[in-house]
């Protein structure tokens, strides 16, 4: 077992479990301000028959919808299920799946439905197996879809706000990529991003051990932490390390 493995193997032990969270504000990464970076790291690859795991409280949901997808969302969270259910209760571009990600694509299989595209953001790090959740993504994906994951990066940042926000492990790329291949994607681009965020992560999380996102947090994030990431994301096209990972892999023809 290499020191990664027994590292993520130790993080195990003290994830939350689903259906425990109580406060939405932990999904920080799913609100409206998240939109634009979303956008410039995956827009060109979102197709229009989209399956979203994790869905949060619906705003990546809805702005696939405005640009013209039509969108199954799947959301174990029953406080987060609830929002979401609400808010495309009218919607008939979006399905809303409430349950985890192994009974949505068990119904998915019995319906034989089929996606240009399966995204996770900020998801797969919740989940153990995340192999098997790769192949569950490309059984439902059509031959060319898209699987978009975004996943927290470096190992070595782990910290209590990881763990009591359910995180099995941060990623390395060396991890994700050796996934999209036992899993049979094709890897179409690897990147890191958000610089910027890794000393304020280190000294807030790691260090003075901060244990809730607060609103504060939340909005320097959303406002200073993204914008200035995307611009160095621009620039350098992902090539400083980052905080975060960005995968896009592709379902052979």
């Amino acid at each position: 077992m290499s020191s990664e493995d027994s590292a993520n193997k130790k993080h195990d032990v003290s994830a939350q479990k689903v259906g425990e969270l109580v406060d939405e504000n932990k999904y920080f990464y799913n609100e409206d301000e998240s939109i634009p970076a979303i956008e410039l790291l995956f827009g060109s690859h979102i197709g229009n028959q989209v399956l979203e795991i994790g869905s949060g409280t619906g705003a990546i949901a809805h702005w696939l919808v405005q640009r013209g997808a039509s969108v199954t969302a799947v959301e174990p969270e029953p406080v987060l299920a609830k929002k979401i259910s609400l808010r495309f209760s009218s919607s008939d571009d979006i399905e809303v799946i409430i349950g985890g990600s192994v009974d949505a694509y068990r119904q998915l299989a019995e319906s034989k439905k089929v996606f240009d595209t399966v995204i996770y953001l900020n998801v797969m790090e919740h989940i153990a197996d995340d192999l098997g959740e790769f192949n569950k993504a490309k059984a439902v994906l059509k031959p060319g879809g898209k699987l978009l994951v975004y996943v927290p990066a470096l190992p070595w940042l782990y910290s209590q706000i990881d763990a009591e926000t359910g995180h099995v492990r941060r990623y390395t790329k060396k991890l994700l990529r050796e996934v999209t291949a036992k899993s049979g994607f094709k890897l179409v681009s690897l990147d890191y991003f958000e610089v910027v965020g890794i000393i304020p992560y280190l000294i807030v999380y790691k260090l003075l051990r901060r244990r809730v996102v607060t609103g504060s947090s939340s909005g320097f994030y959303n406002k200073v932490i993204i914008p200035l990431s995307m611009i160095l994301h621009k620039i350098m096209r992902g090539r400083l390390v980052g905080k975060n990972l960005v995968l896009v892999a592709s379902k052979p023809q």
